[in-house]
């Protein structure tokens, strides 16, 4: 695709303490989790959004370019599954954008631009990047966003390309770029179903097939037990954690009960 914006594309790599026309932030910058509440071992989604600020959409042709950081106050409580994070709306040229590098419970000097999306983040907010966060302990932790940093000679934070000609306009408020979420115990395992498959063998012998997805940071345990009301407590499978996704279990019981148990590793 033809590049409309060869001037900006130099941008790109702006010398530090180059700036632009803007006189205030041109962008302002917003997070959001799926679930603000997970329990151990559930999975949300953190969603970092950017839009023109009013006063300079009417002369705005889209958000350009886009250079942040995300920071994790507490990385005890929850894990950001930094390899997992997705660009859904950017160009991902390998030439011009990066996923970022991970600096204890941060990720740096995330970049990219919006050349084949135009208006991108003029009318309404466009989504920049998703990071899947998995809770690991419960308390809360809190979600940042600011001016990228760690990739040397790029400067600007965001430019925002022009409409119909005239000066950039750069720079992020990052006012309300924050997100809070809670981990609390006794998880409902909402994203961590267990799918049930029975097959008898003749006479009294059953088997169960037994799958599910795992979640990074986490082991899982396959339990059992054959009475809900009476009789032993749930009871987990050898040779645990059953962090392969599938368990077999081959039995003479006229019936059976299972469930599926995750923890953070190593608790």
């Amino acid at each position: 695709m033809k590049n409309r914006f060869p001037g900006l594309l130099a941008l790109l790599a702006l010398l530090p303490g180059f700036a632009g026309s803007a006189l205030a932030q041109a962008v302002a910058v917003t997070l959001r989790l799926d679930t603000n509440t997970v329990g151990i071992c559930e999975t949300t989604t953190l969603r970092v959004f950017a839009q023109v600020v009013p006063s300079l959409r009417p002369n705005s042709d889209r958000v350009f370019s886009w250079y942040v950081d995300v920071l994790h106050t507490n990385g005890i409580v929850a894990f950001a599954n930094y390899p997992g994070l997705v660009k859904p709306t950017s160009d991902n040229d390998p030439q011009t954008s990066s996923k970022g590098f991970t600096v204890g419970a941060e990720r740096r000097g995330i970049y990219d631009t919006f050349l084949n999306r135009p208006g991108a983040g003029v009318t309404s907010a466009v989504e920049l990047l998703s990071i899947p966060i998995t809770g690991q302990s419960a308390g809360q932790t809190r979600f940042l966003v600011r001016h990228g940093s760690g990739v040397p000679n790029l400067a600007e934070d965001f430019i925002v390309a022009p409409l119909g000609g005239g000066g950039f306009q750069t720079g992020g408020d990052y006012s309300a770029a924050f997100v809070d979420l809670t981990v609390v115990s006794g998880t409902t395992m909402r994203e961590k179903r267990l799918a049930i498959a029975h097959q008898r063998l003749g006479g009294a012998t059953n088997k169960a097939s037994l799958s599910f997805g795992a979640v990074a940071g986490c082991d899982c345990f396959v339990e059992f037990r054959n009475e809900l009301a009476s009789g032993p407590a749930w009871q987990a499978f050898p040779n645990g954690p059953h962090n392969a996704g599938v368990y077999f279990d081959t039995n003479t019981t006229p019936r059976r009960f299972y469930r599926l148990r995750a923890v953070p590793v190593g608790r």
